[in-house]
């Protein structure tokens, strides 16, 4: 029995690490098929545990540097790669460590270079929820007008940026998993469904409708709904935190269901 246990034991976590393999698969050719594009100026910010951000980075890399745009190993720009690093591909700060004003005023002169060997230039700035507040100030600029061969990614661990450098960004929130189904019930199909969720949980304390929006923050990333999650995911750790009151918390679920109206239009300084 103990040989049979942990025989299941063993292949929970194969499972486990499959899931997260192909979830991570799934966020990187979201993210990379925003900033990868042709012309695509918008940079992108990724939000996820720190374990992940290295091969999230470099698998981003490979598909934005790739001519191809898939990582294809046979252009110029796949054969230029020696493990970690190929020509085009510029870090800002080290793993758990932000860089300092000095290098963020760098990654203007570096992103503008014209591409060694590959489709574009890319930056990543590590552990950007910790940068200063003049680090992310001078990061302004380049955030807003993005070199059309250059390509420019934060890593966070925590959804944290000054709104002004938030609002130059497209912000994509990561989760292994889905999260657990609110109230014990399935996980509903659709806009509709989640709708007549909100109109039975008006009672609720926010902090314990945190709880609840969070099984819904996974269902949209089950559908590979990466932007409704990380909008709904914002309004809970708001919510969370009690910075927003039931009524208040629901209304923004609403709108950004519908999508009709930006979260960080009526959040202001709070977004």
């Amino acid at each position: 029995m103990k040989n049979l246990g942990e025989t299941m034991k063993g292949g929970k976590k194969e499972r486990e690490a499959k899931n997260l393999e192909n979830n991570l698969s799934s966020f990187v050719d979201e993210v990379s098929s925003v900033v990868g594009s042709d012309g695509a100026r918008l940079p992108v910010a990724g939000v996820m545990p720190f374990s992940l951000h290295m091969d999230f980075a470099m698998a981003c890399a490979r598909k934005i540097l790739c001519f191809s745009g898939d990582g294809c190993g046979t252009c110029s720009a796949c054969r230029a790669w020696s493990k970690t690093e190929q020509p085009d591909l510029i870090f800002f700060g080290a793993p758990g460590e932000p860089p300092g004003i000095k290098d963020c005023r760098k990654l203007w002169e570096e992103l503008s270079l014209k591409p060694v060997i590959s489709r574009k230039r890319v930056a990543v700035i590590h552990s950007s929820h910790k940068l200063s507040l003049p680090a992310a100030n001078s990061l302004l600029k380049i955030s807003e007008e993005t070199p059309s061969t250059g390509a420019l990614i934060f890593l966070l661990e925590e959804n944290v940026l000054i709104p002004t450098l938030r609002s130059r960004l497209r912000l994509f929130q990561f989760r292994g998993s889905v999260g657990p189904e609110p109230g014990g019930e399935a996980t509903p199909p659709g806009v509709h469904e989640f709708v007549k969720w909100v109109g039975k949980t008006r009672k609720l304390e926010s902090k314990v409708l945190a709880a609840e929006i969070q099984g819904w923050v996974g269902f949209f990333l089950g559908k590979g709904d990466h932007c409704r999650a990380a909008g709904l995911d914002t309004i809970r750790l708001m919510a969370e935190k009690g910075k927003l009151t039931t009524p208040m918390a629901q209304d923004l679920v609403l709108v950004s269901l519908e999508g009709e109206v930006r979260l960080e239009e009526l959040l202001g300084d709070n977004w």
